[in-house]
């Protein structure tokens, strides 16, 4: 009688097949060619890659003997690129150094001293050791849990030696955090004050701030999202107190909002509690000193410029959680909207555009690595033995930000009130403003454009009936009218055909109708590309289903959400 094979696939014979001896004979073959090849900086890239999956396959003969490498890297000083090129290394295998297994429990000893050896490595004068800094801080950063587990050690009595030594060893977060915030203060400081602020500032320096502050933001977001509540206010209470004696500077500036977005990421009630009103306080102090005449400067005022970008950023915060300051937000607009500094004026439509976003769009609110309770007492749950592990799918336990009437209707009426505002004045105005104004005017319609119009039915859309030129009707209940333009580019050509820049903005208020629908593509883009670039991380190939961090997947999911938006 004739039986199927329950293997469809060739079967080696048992005398063929790989055993766990000839897997070690392999890493042990190569892992001495990897190591030296890291110091090749043609060949870093292919290194790294080569050691993140010996490591997979061998973490225990991989991992020390990189740790080791590194930490008698650090105070030599004759050859500083090999710290960058071990760092490099070891930002591959992070998954590995933290996630207790059977064969290399003793990974997550090597946690917190590498935490703490890699500080120095975040440098005001060398971009590339900084940035590698801080992608291997993210890489480890997003696997673990900041919080001092040492009193599970009197609590339990199911843990392994190495388990107690880990636990122990996590007393150190605290100063860790401490002085990766001075680290990062001292750099903004550094940056401050270089003479390159009064210069012009080339393309590829601000290609490098804003890559820093994206890292940088991520990091400290990380920390943030999965720390005690002790360990929040004490990150909360240092950035609030460096804001209070921060002066503003165009170089710098991104760096502190990045602080700021990875708070509101965390927890946004107790960071609009504590920002909000003290940032409206002080621009209303700012605006009454000066009796209103400062918003004629086209110099401005360099304080009130930083609280108008400080205002812009924590307008980012959940939408459920800007109600509660909904006139204090729409004071500041009626305040400052006219004001004529470019730099004051384009965070003033940043802030617009940030503000309808929140209001409207649904997003995840949450990518902690695990929805557990990570407080004291670790009776049930132990955060260490979560490190760096998957997640199955039906436990994601996902949040999202969904926008409920209330916020809606915030968003539509700020619409109405500001964008109606300016375009009565363009049309009525258009001819006799200066360039300066009509720019203003706008470039802050163009802002409110992008940030309301995920409400608009398409044009194309069985909701758009009768569609008369320059206007977009839709009739939902809590949507209305809006005319996104205001005189036609041909005006502007025949009449001020010198300002090149309203035109510009002009043209692109037009294109928006039919072009974007929430996102843009090359955004849609780069979320796809630095999604890849984690599943690639984190991924273990060995598995023979997919297993991915939480993170990894609620990410996937957002993304999704904005293709479907997109398309």
């Amino acid at each position: 009688e004739r039986t199927t094979d329950p293997v469809w696939y060739f079967n080696p014979p048992e005398s063929h097949r790989l055993h766990d001896e000839d897997i070690t004979n392999f890493v042990n073959c190569l892992k001495e060619c990897a190591f030296i090849s890291i110091f090749n900086k043609y060949h870093l890239d292919l290194a790294a890659e080569t050691c993140h999956y010996l490591s997979q396959l061998r973490p225990e003969l991989i991992v020390p003997s990189l740790v080791e490498l590194l930490f008698s890297s650090i105070d030599n000083m004759t050859e500083p690129h090999r710290f960058t090129s071990i760092i490099t290394c070891l930002a591959g295998m992070t998954g590995q150094i933290v996630r207790q297994t059977l064969d290399f429990p003793q990974g997550q000893t090597f946690v917190l001293p590498l935490l703490i050896s890699v500080l120095p490595g975040i440098d005001a004068n060398d971009f590339k050791k900084t940035s590698v800094t801080f992608q291997f801080l993210n890489a480890i950063l997003m696997l673990i849990t900041c919080v001092d587990c040492s009193s599970a050690v009197n609590t339990r009595n199911d843990l392994t030696e190495i388990e107690k030594e880990v636990c122990l060893s996590t007393t150190k977060f605290e100063d860790f955090i401490s002085e990766l915030l001075n680290r990062i203060f001292q750099m903004i400081d550094t940056l401050s004050t270089e003479i390159s602020d009064a210069l012009i500032i080339s393309i590829d320096s601000k290609m490098e701030d804003h890559q820093i502050g994206l890292e940088l933001t991520s990091v400290v977001s990380c920390i943030v999202q999965l720390c005690s509540k002790k360990t929040f206010h004490i990150v909360r209470e240092k950035i609030t107190n460096f804001l209070a004696t921060y002066c503003y500077s165009p170089k710098t500036s991104k760096l502190l909002t990045g602080l700021i977005q990875a708070l509101l990421k965390s927890n946004p009630i107790e960071t609009l509690n504590y920002l909000l009103p003290q940032t409206y306080e002080r621009i209303e102090k700012i605006l009454s000193q000066s009796d209103m005449v400062i918003l004629n400067d086209h110099k401005g005022d360099s304080e009130l410029t930083w609280r108008l970008i400080l205002f812009s950023e924590l307008v980012c915060a959940r939408g459920d959680t800007l109600i509660n300051y909904k006139s204090m937000i729409l004071t500041i607009f009626h305040r400052c909207i006219h004001i004529i500094h470019k730099d004051s004026y384009e965070s003033m439509g940043k802030a617009a555009k940030n503000l309808l976003k929140s209001l409207t769009y649904v997003y995840p609110i949450d990518y902690r690595l695990t929805v557990e309770n990570i407080e004291e007492p670790f009776t049930d749950f132990l955060p260490i033995r979560t490190w760096g592990q998957h997640v199955e799918y039906d436990k994601i336990n996902v949040k999202f930000h969904v926008p409920n009437e209330e916020e809606v209707n915030f968003a539509c009426e700020f619409v109405e009130t500001f964008m109606y505002l300016e375009l009565q004045m363009l049309n009525k105005k258009c001819t006799d403003m200066s360039n300066d104004e009509r720019l203003r005017s706008l470039t802050l319609i163009h802002y409110i454009a992008i940030g309301c119009l995920r409400m608009i039915p398409r044009i194309e859309s069985k909701e758009v009936k009768n569609l008369v030129s320059s206007i977009s009707p839709y009739g939902s209940k809590f949507q209305a009218q809006y005319s996104l333009y205001a005189k036609e580019p041909n005006h502007l050509i025949t009449y001020h055909s010198d300002d090149a820049s309203s035109i510009k903005i002009a043209l692109k208020i037009y294109s928006l109708s039919s072009m974007y629908y929430g996102i843009f593509e090359q955004n849609i883009n780069k979320l796809f590309s630095d999604l890849n670039t984690i599943k690639y991380l984190y991924k273990n190939k060995l598995c023979y289903k997919q297993q991915h961090p939480r993170f990894v997947i609620i990410q996937r999911i957002a993304i999704q959400i904005e293709v479907i938006d997109f398309c």
